[in-house]
């Protein structure tokens, strides 16, 4: 018998990663590769894809690369069709998302509209097609969703983005909605809420505002994005076959104070 924990996912099954150009989607991708997972990755027009097929094609495994505006329904639901085409879909990992730091007052409907048409609709719309494309194979599966501590405290030192957060929020309690609505069919849909992680995004704030990051951090630091992504293919994995609804922070305890 196999010890508990050291299971590793079906080889050769196809997960869909959106936002799989960069940040935690790329090292999400380099993970689920390293387990001898196929990738299908999504991201916007125009992404540069390079260092995710890197990781695939170092690996050994299939990949496939998806220009895809989440905010497009039926471009998102036609990815899914194609993202088939790659094996046995059986995992999804949705990280794509925009922020929108300004004082909300200052905001248009159109720009608040647009950080909830990626960060919440989008996500559903990823969602839905990752689940007709598991479902329709039959095996069950799982999907993750990349929220944000942002959805569970009030965000210090930092230029206001109180859109980013609503639309984070939300995202979590859609999950745990889709995790009761999908589990008769197999499909377990879980959230992770990462705490201030060294990507773009983050590295796009002051210098100021980066070290505040880092004293709120009970660890004292920002986090990898591979430090995100090996609890994501945790959630995806047989290990985690009884967990389905749940949103993990990954923070460095952030949350905790």
């Amino acid at each position: 018998m196999r010890a508990s924990g050291m299971r590793s996912m079906e080889r050769d099954a196809v997960a869909i990663v959106t936002g799989a150009a960069g940040g935690i989607g790329s090292s999400v991708v380099a993970a689920l590769a390293d387990r001898g997972v196929a990738v299908a990755g999504w991201d916007r027009p125009g992404a540069d894809f390079s260092t995710s097929q890197r990781y695939c094609i170092d690996a050994g495994v299939g990949w496939a690369s998806f220009e895809v505006d989440v905010r497009d329904r039926e471009a998102v639901m036609e990815a899914g069709r194609a993202s088939a085409r790659l094996g046995l879909v059986r995992y999804g990992v949705n990280t794509a998302g925009i922020d929108d730091l300004q004082p909300t007052t200052e905001m248009s409907s159109d720009e608040w509209r647009r950080v909830f048409e990626v960060n919440t609709e989008g996500v559903l719309s990823c969602c839905v097609s990752q689940f007709h494309a598991i479902s329709e194979q039959g095996n069950g599966g799982a999907i993750v969703n990349v929220a944000s501590i942002s959805g569970m405290i009030v965000n210090r030192d930092c230029a206001p983005h109180t859109a980013y957060a609503a639309s984070k929020a939300a995202t979590v309690h859609m999950t745990h909605n889709l995790a009761v609505e999908w589990a008769g069919h197999g499909i377990r849909v879980n959230a992770v809420s990462p705490g201030y992680t060294a990507t773009a995004m983050t590295r796009s704030n002051s210098e100021e505002t980066l070290r505040a990051f880092r004293k709120q951090s009970p660890m004292g630091r920002l986090a990898q994005p591979e430090e995100i992504a090996r609890p994501i293919v945790f959630l995806l994995s047989d290990d985690a076959s009884f967990i389905t609804g749940a949103n993990l922070p990954i923070d460095g305890g952030v949350t905790l104070w």
